[in-house]
C-alpha cells in the first residue's frame, strides 16, 4: 500500500478491494485523479489494483521524483524535536544532494536545520509521498525518514534562512497536541514513532 498527499488530500494505493474503493484503469486514469484531488479539500481516494507494482510504477511515471530524507529526533528521555515553518509544526528535513545517502542527507539536513550535534540513526521510519507543482510541473516527493537520538542538552538554533522559527523540545503530550497543525505526512511518520514501527 502508498499513501500519497496531494495537499491534505489522500490517495490511496492499494493492492486490496474494499468498500467504496476505484478499480485501476490506467494512467490517465491517475493523472485526473491527481488534477482532481489538487483542487478538492481533505477529500480521501482508494484505488486498487492486483498488481500493486505495476499501478504504482504506472503512478510514478506521471512526475519528476525529487528525494528528500529527514529525522525524528528522540532525546534518551523520550522528548521530540520539532520545527516551526510555514505556518506549521514539522521535522526538519530536506532534499538529498547528488550522491548523497539517504542517511548522511538526513543527519545533515537535522543539523542544518535546528543547528545541533550530529545525532545518531537509530532507526528506520515509514517513506512518505507528496504531490506539489514547481513552476507548473508535477512534482512527487518522496522523503525517507530515520529515527535518531540526540542528548537534550545539545544547543537549538532554526535555520532562519530556511523559515524555520522555532526548534523545540516536546514531551508525548505536546506532541500529541501539535499533531492537528502538522501536515498529513508528518503525522504518518508521527503514528509510526508512537507504535514503534522503526
Amino acid at each position: 500500500m502508498y499513501k500519497v498527499f496531494i495537499k491534505e488530500s489522500l490517495l490511496i494505493l492499494s493492492d486490496t478491494p474494499q468498500e467504496g474503493a476505484i478499480n485501476y484503469l490506467g494512467s490517465e486514469q491517475l493523472r485526473n485523479l491527481v488534477k482532481s484531488m489538487a483542487t478538492s479539500e481533505n477529500s480521501s481516494v482508494y484505488i486498487w489494483s492486483s498488481d500493486l507494482p505495476k499501478m504504482w510504477q504506472s503512478f510514478k511515471s506521471l512526475f519528476r521524483i525529487i528525494d528528500a530524507a529527514g529525522g525524528a529526533i528522540i532525546s534518551p528521555e523520550g522528548d521530540l524535536l520539532m520545527i516551526y515553518r510555514y505556518g506549521h509544526w514539522d521535522l526538519p528535513k530536506g532534499k538529498l544532494e547528488a550522491g548523497e545517502s539517504k542517511e548522511a542527507g538526513a543527519i545533515r539536513e537535522v543539523m542544518e536545520e535546528c543547528g545541533v550535534d550530529e545525532p545518531e540513526i537509530v532507526g528506520v521510519l515509514p517513506t512518505t509521498y507528496h504531490y506539489y507543482e514547481l513552476e507548473g510541473e508535477p512534482i512527487l516527493k518522496r522523503s525517507f525518514w530515520f529515527a535518531m537520538e540526540l542528548d537534550k542538552n545539545t544547543p537549538l538554533k532554526p535555520q532562519l534562512e530556511e523559515d524555520i522559527s522555532q526548534v523545540i523540545w516536546c514531551d508525548a503530550a505536546k506532541v500529541e497536541q501539535l499533531k492537528d497543525q502538522s501536515y498529513g505526512n508528518i503525522r504518518l511518520v508521527l503514528e509510526a514513532l508512537e507504535k514503534g514501527d522503526w
